[in-house]
């Protein structure tokens, strides 16, 4: 896909939010909210840069990671020994 694109401006902000107590064990962490936004120059026709812009986004590690629940697997040892949380 050949699409001239001549200057691109990115910024991206991501909102964390934390509540519960260390303490306690209630500890949880979240990131409500990540906003992007994008300044793109080209020549090429609208629609071209749409196509590349989609492919972008669908292509995104990240944003996938953040957007579908990603299961986490792992594995825990304390001194060489297998050990679980639960």
């Amino acid at each position: 896909m050949k699409v001239n694109i001549t200057k691109v401006r990115a910024e991206a902000k991501v909102h964390f939010d934390i509540s519960g107590s260390v303490l306690a064990g209630t500890i949880k962490a979240g990131a409500p909210k990540v906003e992007t936004s994008y300044e793109i120059e080209s020549p090429e026709a609208p629609d071209k840069v749409a196509a590349v812009l989609k492919n972008a986004k669908n292509g995104c590690w990240v944003r996938a990671a953040v957007s579908n629940p990603t299961p986490f697997e792992e594995t825990l040892t304390v001194n060489g020994e297998p050990f679980s949380l639960d």
